[in-house]
């Protein structure tokens, strides 16, 4: 992950321009004569314009573009993240966007945007982290974890970070998969040309069963987080469905490749995907919350440091 706003990730890949705006307010007093005296009235909010190329060979196109737009509708304060540093919440103010090709049904497959955010100063309970990023009486600097296990912290961190990386990672893997096992759809009455595209979708296959079959060898490792990270919980426990899920697209592409009949595999296949998608939106606040969880910890880490050496 490149960035984050909200529960939408970005790669680097994805961005093509970047711009920020930082600017003072002033008051300007005419005086009888000479040259206006100013006054200093404090900072303007900060605004922020980025340009993305959304592309279906890496992550759904449409299911971020109608996050954006729901986010901007709602007008709903968003946690931008970039890496791994909390830069603050911003509302959308503008998207502009271009739908450069989409497939034969219409559905877009590339689409270009220009968004423009403005920082949000306000309760962070507002925001799609708001629960996470309040934890430590709504300070960033505030201790989520309790004195006995503080020397744990480094250990926890890993884990989680390591977590949310894994699962990423797989859900762009799957991401590829659900893009390609679109277009196989579209050749139904041309079954050899449909074929030629399942060995990618193979391969990513192969790539979220690792990622995600990782994850659930994680399992003993994110029980130790989980009394001062509940969210982990459940973020766990959707891992065997997510798994289950992904052996049964392994199946069906197993038919496949065999030359099963097309309603034998493609159809279960795309039902897996949609099984997929569910367990993918419910567990998209909760992995930002985990996110978040490392990205404050991370900073007070970093901070504590800092008043050491002043010290």
């Amino acid at each position: 992950m490149y960035f984050m706003l909200g529960t939408v990730a970005f790669e680097p890949i994805n961005l093509t321009d970047f711009s920020e705006t930082f600017a003072a307010q002033f008051a300007e007093h005419q005086v009888l004569k000479g040259k206006p005296r100013l006054q200093a009235m404090g900072e303007k909010l900060i605004e922020l314009r980025f340009s993305i190329r959304l592309h279906f060979k890496i992550g759904g196109v449409e299911s971020r573009y109608q996050t954006l737009l729901t986010a901007k509708e709602k007008q709903q304060a968003l946690a931008l993240m970039w890496g791994t540093k909390y830069k603050g919440q911003f509302v959308i103010t503008d998207i502009t966007s271009t739908t450069l090709f989409t497939d034969a049904k219409g559905n877009a497959l590339c689409r270009e945007m220009d968004v423009s955010l403005k920082e949000f100063i306000g309760d962070e309970q507002a925001g799609i982290l708001g629960a996470a990023l309040s934890l430590g009486g709504k300070s960033l600097l505030g201790s989520i974890l309790p004195d006995s296990v503080v020397s744990t912290l480094s250990t926890a961190k890993q884990t989680v970070s390591r977590a949310v990386e894994l699962y990423n990672a797989g859900k762009r893997a799957v991401d590829e998969v659900k893009n390609t096992v679109a277009i196989i759809r579209q050749f139904a009455q041309e079954p050899s040309t449909a074929l030629a595209y399942l060995p990618s979708a193979i391969r990513n296959l192969d790539s979220a069963l690792g990622g995600f079959g990782e994850l659930i060898g994680m399992g003993e490792m994110l029980d130790g987080v989980r009394s001062f990270l509940p969210v982990v919980s459940e973020f766990s426990q959707e891992m065997d469905s997510i798994y289950s899920d992904l052996q049964q697209l392994q199946q069906c592409f197993d038919l496949g490749s065999n030359g099963a009949d097309w309603s034998d595999w493609v159809t279960p296949a795309a039902n897996s995907l949609v099984s997929l998608d569910d367990s993918f939106d419910m567990l998209a606040p909760r992995v930002s919350e985990m996110t978040a969880w490392v990205v404050l910890r991370t900073d007070e880490t970093e901070n504590e440091d800092d008043h050491t050496n002043l010290a």
